[in-house]
């Protein structure tokens, strides 16, 4: 009977969060969070099921360590949003912090709009959760993709679950590079009563940030066309393999590159996506080391827009043959360097 409940809490939770969903969710946790580890997706999921970590019964004690995150998070760098939805679902909210500090919202709201989420919370035993986890994990592990520090943190979690608990906190690699500082707020009460507060200036920041990610693309395909050929690298079991590619494109705001199905290099990808490209400018004396993940697109659209841009190609490729494949890239950091100036580093 246990085990039945268990099974029916994990189905109740996966009737909204298809494969789709998920997949969708962990691409685009990883084109915004590039440095994202396993833990940080764990960490995600986890409070669109459940919001805060506990309830809270010291209101005073919330709002003092509220105001102390706010003085400490005063000389950070700020988020480019106010608010995100946690998870494939969305159940719940990330405030930022943000919100407080540009006079957007006082603290006593948020800590009010918190208090009241985190205490009609409603969490699952241990061994619900790890039901639910699991199913969301095979659905990851089909993307196959390869995290930094995977298996490391795919061991972490099992520990924390295998000992009867089940919030952890964000990786050191996400904490170092986005300085996350927000609450969680349960999404009813946020569209009822934060939203409108938010919604307006939220996008305007969105929007410049998707302008520089879109930048920060565009710099790197033209620096990809400048120097021709470009250098790919994939990993094969333990050994990395190279070999000269030729052309990129950007479509619908996502750089392209393709290759075909049969080929060793495509098979590699497609069982671990992660990669790196070295493109030397003709000089001699410049280039851009570019990393990231590859995902694989089978839109028939994309890749005749692709053959459409590189008409030479259509000798050996068509859309349709089974054959053709189009990766884009998520996740992305360019270094460009020089001899003769510092290493300067984008991402998108």
């Amino acid at each position: 009977m246990k085990k039945l409940s268990c099974v029916l809490f994990a189905l109740c939770l996966c009737a909204v969060a298809t494969a789709q969903d998920i997949g969708d969710f962990v691409k685009q946790q990883l084109v915004a969070y590039p440095q994202s580890r396993l833990l940080d997706i764990y960490k995600s999921c986890f409070q669109d099921c459940m919001g805060a970590e506990h309830l809270v019964g010291d209101r005073q004690g919330a709002m003092r360590y509220l105001q102390q995150e706010l003085a400490s998070a005063a000389s950070d760098p700020q988020p480019w949003w106010y608010y995100e939805p946690c998870g494939p679902q969305g159940r719940h909210v990330r405030i930022a912090l943000r919100a407080v500090t540009d006079g957007m919202l006082s603290s006593e709201e948020l800590l009010d709009a918190f208090v009241r989420s985190a205490n009609a919370s409603s969490h699952p035993t241990v061994e619900q959760w790890s039901v639910q986890w699991n199913e969301l994990l095979d659905t990851i592990g089909h993307l196959g993709l390869r995290l930094p520090q995977m298996d490391r943190d795919h061991w972490f979690i099992d520990s924390v679950l295998m000992a009867g608990q089940y919030a952890i906190s964000h990786s050191p690699d996400y904490r170092a590079a986005y300085y996350p500082h927000y609450r969680i707020v349960e999404r009813g009460i946020f569209e009822r009563e934060l939203k409108s507060r938010l919604e307006s200036r939220h996008h305007n920041l969105v929007n410049q940030h998707q302008m520089s990610m879109q930048q920060n693309i565009s710099e790197v395909q033209a620096y990809l066309k400048e120097c021709g050929a470009f250098y790919i690298a994939t990993v094969d079991g333990n050994q990395p393999r190279v070999r000269p590619f030729g052309v990129s494109e950007i479509i619908n705001g996502r750089l392209y590159i393709m290759t075909g199905k049969v080929k060793d290099v495509f098979k590699q990808m497609d069982k671990n996506g992660s990669f790196e490209i070295c493109a030397l400018k003709p000089s001699g004396t410049e280039w851009m080391r570019l990393s990231g993940t590859l995902v694989n697109d089978d839109d028939l659209a994309v890749k005749e827009e692709f053959l459409n841009r590189n008409p030479g190609l259509k000798s050996m490729y068509s859309a349709n043959d089974g054959n053709m494949a189009v990766l884009y890239i998520i996740g992305a950091t360019a270094r460009f360097c020089s001899f003769a100036a510092p290493e300067r580093t984008v991402t998108f």
